[in-house]
């Protein structure tokens, strides 16, 4: 493997020792995520001792325009954790509560605790970002939550893979450019996601991929009725093998938000699928010869 835990945890501590200074100068800032399926928590560090700019716009083009302008020199990083609690929660249940996991099955073919838990093939990432970050702020409306977007280069490690909610030993490394961001206010919030990159195994029975993966939430409280496109989420991801291009992962989930303004929180219930070809994976973890169409069921709360 070309990058392993030890050697990022390394390149992590020096990273930060190294932006100590400018961190002062320029402030760096600790910014969260709490999600049943994807909590993280990261460390934003300058690497100049220029502020983080901010970009005041309603025109999503141009916020897209102008964070990918700066973004070949890297004048920011940041340091992330993530859990996906969920995911964890499946094969958690699955190893050791195999008697309630296996009473979620109906028929032969379909396991509504996978369905519920599906979509993570891993259940925690370090990462370090490099690339332009910047504050995102609409004319005219008040900033009330984490408002970032970034643009750059990620690199992320892990010690383990997950495969039919089923633990697998691996070490991976992930290299990939993403613009993301999130925009938090008191009656709309929106995030967007849009990655490429490649993913790299030392089990060889797991095979090494290109990916790209688009994701986007919209929500407006004051748009509830459930026949508008508001409130909506979307999640789109394909994977194809090195060594051949070939397909060999699709994941294609879409959900609707149902805003409760009095209540102070968002259920959201999300639905698709996750198509997956025997080839993703080689000798004993290829232990079907036919392609899988696995349903996801993916029930959430937004606060």
């Amino acid at each position: 493997m070309p990058f392993s835990l030890h050697h990022f945890l390394f390149a992590a501590l020096a990273a930060l020792a190294c932006g100590t200074a400018q961190a002062q100068a320029a402030h760096a800032e600790f910014v969260h995520e709490i999600d049943p399926y994807y909590t993280n928590a990261g460390y934003n560090i300058p690497l100049t001792d220029k502020p983080i700019p901010t970009i005041e716009s309603a025109s999503e083009a141009l916020i897209y325009r102008e964070l990918i302008k700066d973004s070949v020199v890297p004048r920011y990083m940041t340091l992330e954790a993530s859990i996906y609690p969920m995911p964890i929660l499946g094969t958690w249940l699955k190893t050791h509560q195999r008697g309630f996991y296996d009473s979620g099955a109906i028929g032969n073919n379909f396991n509504i605790i996978e369905s519920l838990t599906a979509g993570f093939q891993e259940p925690w990432a370090l990462s370090m970002f490099f690339g332009n970050v910047a504050k995102l702020k609409r004319p005219g409306e008040q900033r009330v939550g984490n408002n970032y977007g970034y643009t750059g280069y990620l690199i992320s490690v892990g010690e383990k893979h997950i495969k039919n909610n089923m633990l697998v030993e691996d070490h991976w490394f992930e290299l990939e450019w993403k613009i993301k961001g999130q925009l938090d206010y008191t009656n709309k919030k929106l995030s967007w996601s849009f990655r490429g990159g490649a993913k790299f195994h030392d089990n060889i029975e797991i095979n090494d991929v290109y990916y790209i993966g688009l994701s986007r939430s919209n929500t407006e409280l004051h748009s509830p009725g459930l026949d508008r496109l508001d409130n909506t989420t979307a999640e789109f991801r394909m994977h194809f093998l090195q060594q051949s291009g070939k397909l060999v992962r699709t994941e294609l989930i879409a959900g609707k938000k149902m805003p409760l303004p009095p209540k102070g929180f968002i259920p959201v219930i999300s639905a698709g699928f996750i198509w997956t070809s025997p080839y993703e994976y080689a000798d004993s973890l290829r232990s079907i010869d036919n392609s899988m169409l696995t349903f996801v069921i993916r029930p959430s709360i937004e606060f």
